[in-house]
């Protein structure tokens, strides 16, 4: 077994990684003598339904002691999920969900604890907002000691030693001809890429359930002053827990049309805007040099000098203006921009979230304002389009 070392807000704490079947036993010896646990999980990516997604570790934890348990001990995981233990987690549904896809079944289990809803009724706020924030490390470092963010430093410095082969690129010259080029894995795809076996990994993985304990014992005095409140919004939690499980079901045929629809209208699109010699309808400069050349007349500036040419600025001309070539590129440009964000957030987000059975289970956040106001991401479910804003783009396109 691997064991790790730490300190943590001026006091010893333990990690441990299961490496074989005996190590096991030491797991359900914890397990057992304990009433309340913290629990977390690691994976390649936050949706668990996405084709090709993988769970890496299972981790369970007190306030001084942290158990990581790797996928492959499967029967640990479900026999620690059927224990009487009262689970404490910070968006803890997620977390189950990852489990029971893992496991390949519903385990029924429910997070007692939360640590998100009474950081929330603490502090609505977000950091932008001058609050601590409702992410875990944010609280923690917040609430239990300023330096619980250093395993995930450690963590993603480790990424940035990560490297991708470049497809079809090799050294055309030097002591390196003719071998395989690489580059530098970005943070985001580090989460997939990183060895789960890494002491990085390890520490960062089992240092959650640790952080998530202690940040709710910290949390009690708000627990037990707004109760009513903290358990109307877990069962929120739950209700939207059933809604993310179920998903939707995709017409995937139609949605590929779709956004092979709005493909071609906006190369179209763009089309018309090259006749006006405006070769990237995305840069404001070329934007603002054709309408220059079209002989209108531009006033606002942005704080670099540069003429502003976002969508209001563009509508407002076209609404004042009356030079039909004006209005046509303008027009072209603001339907081609429309059509690429609806394929690329809407279109080609569906088809990038989709499950095995062809269904959508989007993120479902049950406070994610400071007005409690639900949200719902990956895809964005709550903004899809009910009319198109400058034209309307057909099923055949």
């Amino acid at each position: 077994m691997l064991i790790i070392n730490e300190r943590l807000g001026g006091k010893k704490i333990r990690f441990y990684c299961i490496e074989s079947t005996r190590d096991v036993l030491s797991l359900r010896d914890f397990v057992r003598d304990s009433a309340w646990l913290a629990l977390d999980t690691e994976s390649t990516g936050l949706n668990c339904y996405r084709r090709g997604w993988k769970l890496q570790t299972f981790q369970c934890g007190d306030s001084i002691e942290s158990f990581v348990v790797p996928a492959r001990f499967q029967r640990a995981i479900s026999w620690t999920m059927e224990q009487d233990v009262n689970w404490i987690g910070h968006n803890g549904p997620h977390d189950i969900r990852c489990i029971d896809e893992h496991l390949g079944y519903e385990t029924g289990v429910v997070c007692k604890g939360e640590t998100y809803i009474p950081a929330h009724h603490l502090d609505s706020r977000n950091q932008k907002e001058g609050g601590i924030g409702h992410g875990l490390k944010e609280l923690a470092m917040s609430y239990v000691d300023r330096d619980a963010g250093k395993w995930e430093v450690a963590l993603k410095a480790r990424f940035k030693t990560i490297q991708i082969p470049i497809e079809g690129e090799v050294y055309k010259s030097g002591p390196r001809k003719g071998t395989q080029k690489y580059k530098k894995a970005t943070l985001a795809q580090g989460w997939s890429l990183a060895d789960p076996t890494w002491p990085e990994y390890v520490a960062y993985a089992a240092a959650d359930p640790v952080l998530t304990y202690r940040v709710w014992r910290y949390l009690q005095r708000t627990v037990k002053e707004f109760r009513d409140l903290y358990r109307f919004d877990h069962r929120v939690q739950q209700k939207c827990d059933r809604l993310q499980r179920r998903g939707l079901p995709l017409d995937v045929p139609y949605t590929k049309r779709l956004s092979a629809a709005y493909t071609r209208k906006a190369e179209a699109l763009m089309e018309v805007a090259r006749e006006y010699g405006c070769q990237n309808i995305h840069s404001g400069q070329q934007l603002a040099k054709t309408l220059v050349a079209l002989h209108v007349h531009l006033r606002e500036r942005t704080p670099s000098g540069q003429y502003k040419m976002d969508d209001r600025v563009l509508r407002g001309i076209m609404s004042t203006w009356d030079d039909p070539d004006v209005r046509r590129f303008i027009n072209a440009v603001l339907v081609a921009k429309q059509c690429l964000k609806r394929r690329e957030s809407y279109t080609d987000a569906f088809l990038r979230e989709l499950s095995a059975d062809n269904r959508v289970h989007a993120s479902i956040n049950s406070l994610a304002a400071r007005t409690a106001r639900m949200s719902v991401s990956t895809p964005p479910l709550q903004q899809l389009p009910t009319k198109d804003r400058e034209d309307e783009v057909t099923k055949d396109g």
